[in-house]
């Protein structure tokens, strides 16, 4: 999976002046002069430049609200701030050029900074393509329609060519998406805003922007712990220092340090600060990064929780290293499910999820599980074969590592299982229900 920030602003554009870019120029100068950097010589220039704070060799960006999700032949947008138009240009280097391609949109709210780039999100006008809103607030269709209206913008929603269908979904409902799950909670912000979490690829990931967290007792964010429980990135609405969201009380936006201590109590691995003030410099926001890794540094001293900064253009590519798989064949009628991988926390998850669906739409009573490529399983892979095993009529285990099978051994539960060891073992078994 891929994740790209487009738009990372809160509130409205906030493009570079001319005297901060000015100002980066001359510090750049002052350091090259300083540290006697050959200009002449490409390779030291690159290297003098790459050593530069992200404040003085790059931006942080000043597009509002828009990010990609991107997950084999699933692309998922997360609002339509103005960073919603650089991502067209993108898409149009893509299939959506073609007017062949489809994506999704997922809206948090419609305050202006997360929809002012639609009506110049070129894919929209291509024929041929394909959208699939969805939203939680039931006027959604009308408001991307009305900022369309001839008497503020030339071109008006009806002009659009692609293919365009709203979805609105109820609060916490889930939806699925291929082999994504995104589910949603609401956070406190003017006129309610919604949280989406992304679960699938063996990673979670969730948007939490335009939130405000006034009490911080465990009751009052519990709701919110256990949405954004054990999240490998949660990308958090920072726009506020601590004193300016106690002072802007009903604004409806956070603190990285308060974000801090939601990220390490609800386990999260990586905290991105987002949503950042229109009126922040990049080195002030670079402070508040600072700031965040301080007071994290004192209060998470095993170092669970990274923290970093959204900027625009920035990817983060989720790699399969700890990765789970389910591939689903037929012999003799009964489905053989090949597991591979790891199966820890999130897979059990996953796995649960895919025998419910053969037991709901297949009317599958027999399963065969092999375990030949499965690299290692924990407590949780285990009470997920205990569940599995009640809700079909006969299951059975065969090709178990030695590693796997003494996990089994050391939780005292092999005698739970039907165990074989080949497939032609399990297939002549009549019942499959006692181990061998």
């Amino acid at each position: 999976m891929k994740l790209t920030f487009w738009g990372v602003r809160g509130s409205i554009p906030s493009p570079l002046l001319p005297q901060v870019i000015g100002d980066k120029i001359l510090y750049a100068l002052r350091e090259a002069g300083e540290r006697k950097v050959d200009l002449h010589d490409p390779a030291a220039l690159t290297r003098f430049v790459e050593s530069l704070p992200l404040s003085v060799n790059s931006t942080i960006g000043g597009n509002t609200t828009c990010i990609t999700l991107e997950a084999d032949d699933i692309f998922i947008i997360f609002d339509a701030g103005s960073g919603m138009r650089e991502l067209g240009r993108y898409m149009m280097t893509r299939e959506f050029g073609q007017g062949k391609g489809h994506a999704h949109i997922f809206f948090t709210h419609t305050h202006w900074d997360h929809i002012q780039g639609f009506p110049f999100f070129v894919p929209a006008f291509v024929k041929g393509n394909r959208f699939d809103i969805y939203h939680v607030h039931p006027y959604v269709p009308q408001v991307l329609n009305d900022q369309m209206k001839y008497e503020v913008f030339p071109a008006q929603f009806s002009h659009l060519a692609s293919d365009i269908t709203f979805h609105q979904i109820g609060e916490g409902e889930e939806i699925a998406l291929g082999k994504l799950r995104i589910s949603n909670i609401q956070l406190q912000h003017p006129g309610k805003a919604y949280s989406y979490r992304v679960d699938g690829h063996n990673a979670s990931i969730v948007l939490a922007t335009d939130g405000e967290y006034k009490r911080l007792d465990h009751p009052s964010l519990k709701h919110y712990l256990d949405f954004y429980r054990e999240a490998d990135v949660l990308i958090f609405d920072a726009q506020f220092s601590v004193r300016e969201a106690i002072i802007k009380e009903d604004w409806g936006h956070s603190s990285g340090l308060i974000g801090a201590d939601i990220a390490r109590a609800a386990k999260v691995k990586q905290l991105i600060l987002f949503h950042h003030d229109p009126t922040s410099t990049d080195e002030e926001i670079m402070i508040a990064l600072q700031q965040t890794r301080e007071y994290l540094a004192h209060h998470d001293r095993e170092g669970q929780v990274s923290v970093d900064v959204a900027r625009e253009g920035w990817e983060i590519t989720f790699e399969g290293g700890d990765s789970f798989g389910i591939e689903e064949s037929t012999v003799n009628e009964v489905v053989c499910l090949a597991l591979t991988g790891y199966f820890d926390a999130r897979a059990s998850e996953t796995f649960t999820r895919y025998v419910l669906d053969l037991v709901q739409t297949g009317n599958v009573k027999k399963i065969i599980l092999d375990m030949a490529n499965l690299q290692e399983m924990t407590m949780a892979g285990i009470r997920a074969l205990l569940d599995a095993r009640r809700n079909v009529y006969s299951m059975a285990i065969i090709n178990v590592p030695n590693s796997v099978y003494r996990v089994l051994e050391l939780a005292g539960t092999t005698d739970f299982f039907a165990i074989y060891t080949s497939l032609d073992d399990a297939l002549k078994s009549n019942s499959m229900g006692h181990t061998t």
